[in-house]
């Protein structure tokens, strides 16, 4: 599964609606009193307040005391968070590396390569602890093993009973640092990519998916599945994968995260005795890799037979550092991050013009996307794109209403909160944080930076960073059926889909009509 910085945007920008209003509540118990009911019912606390609107309600800003975990660097440049959770009788270990899939697309042109690099420290297991034996040894101890790999990063996580602890760090260590990469599982691997690639342009949220990241980051590593493709995945050797692990997987290239049910004092010794002793190599230097920013308007079309379009309207986004960040993420919430957002309202409130419509910033070190993504029958095509471009247009072109900005404050920071429900979601916060480059303080100074935004913010971050006349549209459904023509929004650039074959051919044609 790809998982970009989309995931560290859900752990530090995910949006759900606010909680709903206690107003009810509040109005029955008003209504008692002052009808002079039943005696035994109390008389409201002088917090609360008799309101003609749920929106008239005024409460007490929450305090947050935000947990901090113990961050150590052992002498060969290994970064652990450790923070104790007693809990279960669980242990959950996270490792994060900070290359990932843009480095072998770049280096090497094998797209996939850091993807299966990732997905046989799992299965092709390690020197001590080859494969049937370390599926026995996971098996029997109930322990969980997952990896992921990402444009920017590759995650490892264990998680496992404490008691086990000893054992399960030893694997850790030696599937990391000693993995053997057998050249059967490695084939088997490729046969299962390739068998998934074959069958995606049955799923048009996939082709759609996958053509507009095209679009966008055209001549770019980001344009690239991290699971490659038809052509990228069948050169791909096993020499290959252990090149890509001695490039990346040095101890001053992870962070490491650790919680659960222990004594810290006696993990972290135990944690030196058994990563210290792992040489350091020199790094290579964690590489960025810059993205033109070119933004030239294009039309799209995927023709294909289907009830319902898929639509994705959008262009070049933004760095996860820039200075204007929370003015953007404002901004894209009132616009279409959120349930209560524009694009909801009148494409599905007020029109039933789609079951879901949102819009959203990818984030991550390099320039990434701004993508409105949403589904629609057919004949509302044409309705649907309109209503987005001019949603775009208008936060462009006036200042948000007050009580607009702050409800949409007052939904991110009460969901701030639940970010801090789940230690190893704490942890990871951290890790994440470090990994981006954030200041140490971003989490204890998250709150006075959303408040501080200001409507004239919020027009200037649409007016720098939406671009409605240079945005990129793909449209994958039946054009016979659209309530009027697609190139009404321009010139339109046909994308002729084939079977992928698993001889190597891309399985695409363009054609501009």
């Amino acid at each position: 599964m790809i998982i970009s910085f989309c995931l560290i945007s859900s752990l530090i920008t995910c949006l759900p609606a606010p909680p709903a209003s206690p107003a009810g509540a509040v109005d029955r118990l008003a209504r008692q009193t002052d009808a002079g009911g039943d005696n035994d019912i109390p008389e409201p606390p002088k917090t609360f307040q008799k309101v003609s609107h749920p929106d008239e309600l005024k409460f007490t800003p929450l305090e947050i005391k935000i947990p901090k975990p113990e961050r150590i660097v052992l002498q060969n440049g290994l970064v652990m968070y450790i923070m104790e959770d007693n809990e279960l009788p669980m242990i959950t270990i996270k490792v994060l590396i900070r290359n990932g899939a843009l480095n072998d697309i770049s280096e090497s042109g094998k797209a996939g390569t850091a993807n299966l690099v990732t997905t046989l420290l799992k299965t092709g297991g390690s020197v001590k602890y080859p494969s049937e034996a370390l599926d026995e040894k996971l098996d029997f101890m109930a322990v969980e093993l997952e990896t992921s790999t990402n444009y920017e990063d590759i995650e490892i996580t264990l998680s496992f009973l404490s008691r086990d602890f000893n054992i399960c760090l030893d694997i850790l260590k030696d599937i990391l640092f000693a993995p053997l990469f057998p050249s059967d599982k490695l084939e088997k691997e490729k046969e299962r990519i390739l068998e998934t690639i074959s069958r995606e342009n049955d799923e048009p949220d996939i082709i759609a998916e996958r053509e507009f990241r095209r679009l966008i980051h055209r001549n770019h590593p980001f344009g690239n599945p991290v699971y490659g493709d038809a052509n990228s995945v069948p050169l791909i050797t096993v020499s290959d994968l252990k090149q890509f692990h001695q490039k990346y997987f040095t101890s001053s290239n992870m962070i490491t995260g650790i919680v659960g049910s222990f004594n810290k004092d006696d993990i972290i010794a135990l944690l030196k005795e058994t990563f210290e002793k792992i040489p350091g190599r020199p790094d290579t230097p964690t590489r960025l890799f810059p993205v033109d920013k070119i933004y030239n308007k294009s039309i799209n079309l995927v023709d294909k037979e289907i009830t319902q379009s898929v639509i994705r309207l959008g262009h070049l986004g933004i760095e996860r550092l820039v200075p204007d960040y929370f003015s953007v993420i404002l901004m894209n919430a009132i616009l279409g991050g959120m349930s209560t957002s524009r694009l909801y309202d009148q494409i599905r409130e007020q029109r039933g013009l789609a079951y879901d419509v949102f819009s959203y910033f990818t984030l991550s070190r390099n320039t990434g996307m701004f993508i409105v993504a949403t589904s629609t029958k057919n004949e509302s095509v044409h309705q649907t794109i309109s209503l987005i471009i001019e949603e775009i247009q208008k936060i462009r072109e006036n200042l948000v209403e007050e009580s607009e900005l702050q409800n949409t404050k007052e939904g991110i920071l009460n969901s701030f909160v639940f970010r801090f429900d789940n230690p190893v979601r704490v942890v990871q916060q951290y890790m994440y944080i470090e990994h981006i480059g954030l200041p140490a303080d971003y989490l204890e100074t998250y709150r006075d930076n959303i408040m501080k935004i200001s409507r004239e913010d919020i027009r200037r971050a649409a007016q720098k960073y939406l671009k409605p006349e240079n945005y990129v549209l793909l449209v994958v459904g039946d054009s016979r059926k659209f309530d009027k023509p697609l190139s009404l929004f321009g010139e339109i650039n046909e994308i002729k889909l084939q079977r992928e074959s698993r001889n190597g051919s891309d399985g695409l044609e363009r054609n501009e009509r």
